[in-house]
């Protein structure tokens, strides 16, 4: 039986853009693997910039940027993590991944890929509707963003529901799946040469 992927994430979780090369070489491999956004960050876990967050997720930042050689902008630093009215709410891009789930994971990282870049990268405030949409639309998807938001809801259930059997807490998590059992692998492990995960789908 062929081993099956499950990567559970939060578009806005700076640990997933640092394992972003790792899972795009395993899904540009060829294998199965299906990505789940948990929606991390809402309701009492949107967290506002000016209280903390937006120190303790600078320190988190630094640290991915130190061990996967991924960019964070200082335009990501000034704009979002030192506003004052900054709010880490993914709301916008967990409907947004709902909307392109079903094309699989291949579309699905791609829009996570360029939704982080504008955050990170551009420093695009998270409460920014129209840089989701252009995203979007860079993939040919017209709905509306709150076309997503039932289908979002139970895929983050879904997501939860896996991390709670399996004792983990936070994301990224990458899993494999064969004759029936689940394994959680270290996608730390392969920070400084990406592409060596694809030796796990064969």
């Amino acid at each position: 039986m062929s081993r099956r992927f499950t990567y559970i994430y939060d578009t806005y979780c700076g640990w997933c853009r640092g394992a972003h090369p790792v899972i795009a070489a395993l899904i540009e491999s060829g294998a199965d693997v299906e990505m789940l956004h948990v929606h991390l960050f809402q309701g009492a876990s949107a967290y506002r910039m000016a209280d903390g967050f937006g120190k303790a997720a600078l320190a988190h930042d630094t640290r991915v940027a130190g061990l996967t050689g991924e960019d964070f902008d200082q335009r990501y630093v000034d704009n979002v993590l030192g506003s004052p009215i900054e709010v880490l709410d993914s709301s916008f891009t967990a409907w947004a991944a709902a909307l392109v789930h079903d094309q699989g994971a291949r579309v699905e990282i791609r829009l996570a890929r360029d939704l982080q870049n504008q955050r990170y990268i551009e420093g695009v405030s998270a409460q920014d509707r129209t840089a989701v949409e252009t995203a979007l639309a860079r993939l040919g998807v017209t709905a509306s963003l709150e076309d997503g938001t039932k289908s979002a809801a139970q895929t983050a259930a879904v997501a939860r529901e896996t991390l709670t059997s399996l004792n983990l807490g936070g994301v990224p998590q990458l899993i494999v799946e064969e004759n029936g059992v689940r394994k959680v692998l270290s996608i730390a492990e392969f920070y400084k040469s990406p592409t060596a995960v694809t030796a796990l789908a064969s």
